[in-house]
């Protein structure tokens, strides 16, 4: 089992207020604690101490019932309430457990209990009580280590009570729960929102918190804003781009499903095993018996949504195939055409988006709310402790053309315009431009553009190679290009297409050609008319700075923290949501010279089930060779930053992956053993922070960092890192799950922060380090349009951005 590594000492403090600066923030978070309020329901008295102790219970039913159906395992354990009260005191069910809060001798407890005669939906179910064990529902207790729990702590147990409970309470009071991340909405919320569009659409909008209880140095609620966004409009209507979305099924609780594909071999009719029969029944005749619907459109095809779980006893992951009806499924979130609609977006944002001062707010009142609806359950909410310490890190310095600046703007974004750190990066290079005939007047706009913004770099564009087609079939662009020896030898460096944003199939076929391991191997860029309209110039110094970072060369540098070893690796891993043929798709990007501007890109193809990922130690191991080629020394310290899979996934990432990792570093040498950090990564956290200034409440700094009160005793920490000027900022969580490194606290905090600055598509910080948002970008690129491993000539380039 993982022991997650203690917290590194710091620096002194001489040093550290050199680097920054203390702050103190509100939060969002507030600090609970939980008490036995029935001690006169005591059996051991004796032993009693105040503290609510759980008793853990397995439940078990007869004739069994599918692990899915939980609407009809509640009706049952609600018919027999009085029956099961009557053994084991008040309690909350979930899943296929039952705690209980009756405070009993555990010498007593029947460690088997059946409740017969329970009469649900004309069946006669049985109830079986198997007693597991007991612990207190404390922070100490949430301390204590449990080999069988997923996150190391037995914490889990601990925090799932405690949110069951909350569940339990919001559930009666009315609140739904939609998908399983803890939202809980106000049905009388709902809003519906006209969308001035022609046709003219509407969209449903709920409003909710999420309500979560999280452990740091203490016992946490986070209470936070939340809001879901419906389409009016069934699954039915939008059967072509359904695959990959979310969708809701309101007759089943509101529960949310991710469609992996639509199944056009089934529909309705088609019949499957029902277990609760052991017959063959039809997706028809099944929602009518369990739900009471009735499906109009016996010719729809089916939607595939493919549950993963892990078989308990061998942990092996697996899946469960679901099928879903279209007309009964709703869903959540916006086409692509209500996302670039201003109006839409800006209509939908006085219902969904609150400024910080009102999301704040909202937590606040959120909290008065929760603390009065579960002063009967023995949990208390500390409503005046939100404040927390944290540390602003001060801006690092950037090296532009030749300068080095700490940007005065704030949040640190730049605007300079200087040359980049390569000289004369475009002076001598070949270049080709391909474009269809109706669009040739803009094509040499786009060039004088170029030249003249490069020309302020410090360098400047040729004249293309120009290419022009007459029609918009990828294949005649193709064999153009082709005409022109681009397969053969010496073609271009690289070449921009001139394709217009609705012809996305020619996109996606040109980028497959460029990049496609059969191809030629060129960097491309593609430009639509429609980036000429507003702000040419701006427009024009982005595309000229991405065909530089795609080309390989160093634009801008970033200041390295004092004490970070000179031969010192940034690895950033990222997974993309989209799979190849049931093949996760894993991005692997890694700097490759001294001061982090050079970059090794490559795909991780992992298959389902693989417990080796001989790919990752073959990434790493090619990492590794690309950088003794750039600098003659191999890597001494690496610092490998990896998106986070969920909380509870932590045990597996440790246990394969760093596994891997080492594995990598023993294919370059079998005594080749560098220090290394490994950081899971997680954005998608409830916790916020706010900064006040003379009374107003407002999103922190860039460069904030929370690792006090609200983190645990291991080495993780919060960092605000981007400039959030509409919104509220959401920070990312740092875990670090393995560190031999000399590293000081403080000098891993600068090093992720500087590094969120080192990203060529952005001049400023971003969420996370520079080679993350690489990974990020390599894996959803390969994924969404390239589909297979690219081109060898592209590994040393960011081709992807």
């Amino acid at each position: 089992m993982l022991s997650l590594p203690s917290r590194p000492s710091r620096s002194s403090v001489s040093i550290i207020n050199n680097i920054s600066y203390n702050i103190q923030l509100h939060t969002n978070m507030f600090p609970l604690s939980v008490n036995d309020i029935q001690s006169s329901n005591s059996e051991n008295s004796q032993a009693y101490d105040g503290n609510l102790v759980c008793y853990q219970y397995s439940v078990a039913f007869e004739p069994s019932i599918a692990e899915d159906n939980q609407s009809l395992m509640k009706k049952i354990i609600k018919q027999a309430q009085r029956s099961i009260e009557a053994i084991v005191g008040r309690y909350v069910f979930s899943g296929k457990s039952l705690f209980s809060f009756k405070n009993i001798n555990v010498n007593k407890i029947q460690k088997i209990m059946n409740i017969e005669g329970n009469h649900v939906d004309g069946q006669t179910y049985s109830i079986q009580l198997k007693f597991n064990q007991n612990y207190q529902l404390n922070y100490e207790s949430a301390q204590q280590k449990d080999d069988f729990c997923p996150n190391f702590k037995n914490g889990n147990k601990v925090i799932q009570v405690l949110n069951i409970m909350l569940k339990n309470i919001l559930e009666n009071e009315g609140f739904k729960q939609f998908g399983r991340n803890s939202n809980f909405f106000d049905k009388q919320s709902k809003k519906q929102v006209q969308i001035q569009n022609n046709p003219r659409q509407v969209i449903e909008v709920y409003n909710g918190f999420t309500s979560k209880v999280t452990l740091g140095k203490k016992l946490y609620m986070a209470i936070e804003y939340s809001s879901r966004i419906f389409r009016v409009e069934t699954a039915l209507q939008y059967l072509l781009s359904i695959a990959g979305q979310s969708v809701i099924t309101k007759y089943n609780n509101y529960r949310a499903y991710i469609i992996d594909r639509v199944d056009f071999s089934k529909n309705p009719s088609s019949t499957f095993l029902y277990n609760k029969t052991n017959q063959q029944i039809s997706y028809a005749q099944y929602y009518l018996q369990r739900y009471g619907v009735k499906i109009s459109n016996m010719q729809q095809p089916l939607l595939l949504h493919k549950r993963k779980y892990r078989e308990a006893n061998t942990n092996i992951e697996k899946y469960e195939e679901i099928f879903l009806i279209p007309e009964l499924c709703t869903i959540t979130g916006l086409t692509v055409q209500q996302r670039l609609n201003k109006q839409a977006m800006k209509e939908l944002a006085n219902h969904t988006k609150l400024t910080p001062q009102q999301r704040y707010q909202n937590s606040i009142q959120n909290s008065l709310f929760l603390s009065d609806k579960i002063q009967n359950s023995g949990i208390k909410i500390n409503l005046y402790d939100n404040k927390i310490d944290a540390i602003q890190l001060k801006l690092p310095k950037i090296n532009l053309g030749g300068k080095s600046f700490i940007t005065l703007k704030h949040g640190g974004n730049f605007e300079e315009l200087s040359p980049f750190l390569n000289k004369q990066v475009f002076k001598n290079i070949e270049w080709a431009l391909i474009y269809h005939n109706q669009d040739e007047q803009n094509v040499y706009k786009l060039v004088d553009l170029l030249q003249t913004v490069s020309h302020g770099f410090g360098d400047k564009f040729k004249e293309p190679q120009y290419l022009k087609t007459y029609n918009w079939n990828p294949r005649s662009w193709i064999e153009l290009l082709d005409e022109e020896g681009f397969s053969k030898n010496n073609p271009p460096e690289f070449v921009i297409t001139f394709c217009r944003a609705y012809k996305q199939y020619l996109y996606t076929e040109m980028k497959k050609f460029f990049c496609s391991k059969d191809g030629p191997g060129i960097i491309s860029q593609n430009v639509t008319p429609k980036a000429l309209q507003k702000k040419c110039k701006s427009v024009a110094s982005k595309i000229v700075l991405q065909i530089a970072s795609k080309l390989g060369y160093r634009i801008w540098s970033v200041e390295k923290p004092d004490g970070i070893n000179k031969n010192t690796m940034l690895i950033g891993i990222e997974t993309s949501m989209k799979k190849i043929k049931n093949q996760q798709i894993i991005g692997v990007v890694a700097s490759i010279n001294k001061d982090f501007t050079e970059y090794y890109s490559e795909v991780d193809i992992r298959n389902d089930n693989d417990t080796t990922l001989p790919t990752l130690s073959k990434a790493i191991h090619n990492a590794i060779l690309a950088y003794i080629k750039k600098t003659n020394f191999a890597p001494e310290e690496i610092i490998i930053y990896r998106q986070g899979l969920g909380e509870g996934q932590i045990q597996q990432s440790y246990q394969l992956e760093i596994k891997a990792i080492q594995n990598g570093f023993s294919h370059h040498d079998k005594n080749y053993s560098p220090r290394f950090a490994f950081f899971q990564v997680n954005k998608k956290i409830s916790q916020k922070f706010y900064q006040q200034t003379h009374g107003i409440i407002s999103n922190p700094h860039s460069g904030t960092i929370v690792a006090t009160e609200i983190v645990q005793n291991n080495f993780e920490f919060f960092m605000a890192a981007q400039n959030c000027n509409s919104g509220v900022c959401t920070p990312t969580k740092y875990t670090c799950l393995f560190n031999n490194t000399n590293l000081k606290e403080d000098q891993f905090w600068q090093i992720t922060y500087y590094q969120t600055f080192n990203y060529y598509n952005w001049k400023g910080p971003i969420r996370v380090p520079a080679v993350m948002k690489y990974a990020e970008k390599l894996a959803k690129f390969t994924s969404d349009t390239l589909q297979e491993i690219a081109n060898d000539n592209l590994i040393n380039s960011l081709y992807y951005i």
